[in-house]
């Protein structure tokens, strides 16, 4: 669904005009003919750039790409805005969010957390206009994101072999023998960190699913098998961080892909028992190889086993002792919230801590939504969400041939991503991290492209 609205028909209109004034100009001019393909060039540096680069260099590019959209906005005949039905959910959200930044006591801390949502919401706005009208490039982007998570994932495993020296205490050994620790890896992803190495790996890992699943639709099968490698390297990376939280979202992965994939032989493939057949089978031998892999590595058994122990487990206590006092916050805060960022969080939380249980953050992504900006913020945030994925879900249900085999392969990997990393954020907030917003803002800029293709294609707005 494409939003209707008078303030969008003037600021497309206000484009139209200099469109018509500079149409001139632009032709005859090499670079301004191509500012579709600069744009591309930025996304993807930006995305390059989140493997091994600080935060602050990295939203330089993401900014380039939101500047460069909006020079197409004003150059380039026919480009507009077009805002769909979960867009509008999100920009309430931007909204509140800032009514909260304006809202807060510590205006200051709470500006400068806030400009880094400005970013990630207008970079998800500038790769979504381009994907409108560059579907044929999204293979392309997913194919990089893929090259990008398994060549974190390589990495991973060297470090992982290679037992690299911890940076800060990651792992409580006094329940386990020192040899069953895990040698957590973390990558080259700035700052080090493991759980946000394994937060990247569960944003990307759909990119390769789908890049698989695109190359087993046009029966490329040596490129599948390189994508089946890519995901199985890929995969035991996320072990091998020893982030329970991303151990968490690879399983939400896992059962969002059986259902959405057993969704998609059902309403595309209904006759066809013999690839049912199949398909129960790969499921069965998957979780078979999951049941081995816990038996072969009992460090990993281990990893997983310490989540149910709660109070026993430092790491896990430490975060209860977090969540309770920022439920505290959040009680005192509940309409507006504090305001934005870590700093003005570490700010208000030192007033509410348990003494010796410092924090950056709630280590939960609603909680953390619900506190910087308030339980209006979070219902808003979830109802993106749920929207997104109802309409993903419509999308790939559709059986009257309007919606082909490869965009609804787009989609499901989309929701993949989404599931994923909230089910990672409920227990910590690496996805605040410019790595993983990035990938994620991708992400959804191409699914959104895809299920409103026919408007966009008919431009409604």
């Amino acid at each position: 669904m494409i939003i209707e609205s008078k303030i969008l028909e003037l600021i497309n209109g206000y484009c139209s005009f200099f469109q018509d004034k500079l149409e001139k100009i632009v032709k005859n001019s090499a670079i301004l003919t191509q500012i579709d393909g600069i744009i591309l060039f930025f996304t993807g540096i930006t995305l390059l750039a989140s493997t091994f680069m600080q935060s602050e260099h990295i939203a330089v590019f993401a900014i380039a790409v939101v500047l460069l959209t909006l020079l197409k906005l004003h150059i380039t005949k026919g480009a507009k805005i077009s805002i769909t039905g979960f867009d509008a959910a999100l920009i309430i959200y931007f909204v509140i969010c800032l009514i909260s930044t304006i809202n807060s006591t510590l205006l200051t801390q709470s500006i400068h957390g806030f400009l880094k949502t400005v970013v990630y919401i207008l970079y998800y706005f500038s790769v979504a206009n381009y994907f409108q009208t560059n579907q044929s490039k999204i293979k392309y982007v997913l194919m990089l994101l893929s090259v990008f998570c398994c060549a974190e994932g390589v990495i991973a495993i060297v470090q992982n072999c290679a037992g690299v020296e911890q940076i800060s205490t990651w792992q409580d050994s006094r329940y386990i023998n020192p040899e069953d620790a895990i040698a957590r890896a973390y990558g080259t992803l700035k700052p080090y960190n493991p759980n946000l190495l394994g937060g990247y790996l569960v944003c990307s890992l759909p990119c390769i699913i789908a890049t698989g699943a695109l190359f087993l639709i046009k029966k490329h099968y040596k490129s599948l098998l390189i994508s089946v490698c890519a995901f199985l390297i890929s995969a035991l990376a996320v072990f091998v961080t020893g982030s329970r939280g991303a151990y968490l979202g690879l399983g939400a992965i896992a059962a969002g892909l059986v259902i959405l994939v057993t969704i998609i032989i059902n309403t595309d493939f209904k006759t066809q028992e013999k690839l049912k057949s199949v398909w129960h089978k790969i499921v069965a031998a998957l979780c078979g190889a999951f049941v081995l892999l816990l038996i072969a590595v009992p460090k990993i058994t281990k990893r997983i086993l310490s989540i149910f122990i709660l109070r026993g487990d430092s790491s896990t206590s430490f975060r209860m002792n977090v969540y309770n006092s920022s439920w505290h916050m959040l009680c005192d805060n509940w309409l507006l919230g504090i305001g934005a960022g870590n700093q003005t969080f570490r700010e208000i939380y030192g007033l509410y801590m348990i003494t010796g249980y410092d924090a950056l953050s709630t280590y939960s992504v609603p909680l953390e939504i619900a506190v910087e900006a308030g339980i209006f913020a979070l219902i808003a945030f979830a109802l993106f969400l749920l929207w997104f994925i109802y309409d993903g879900y419509k999308f790939i249900t559709n059986n009257d041939n309007t919606n082909n085999l490869a965009d609804k392969v787009i989609v499901c990997s989309v929701i993949l991503t989404v599931l994923g990393v909230m089910m990672h954020g409920m227990f910590d907030t690496i996805y605040f991290r410019p790595q993983v917003q990035f990938v994620f803002w991708t992400m959804i800029a191409m699914a959104s492209s895809v299920i409103n293709k026919k408007l966009f294609e008919n431009n409604e707005v």
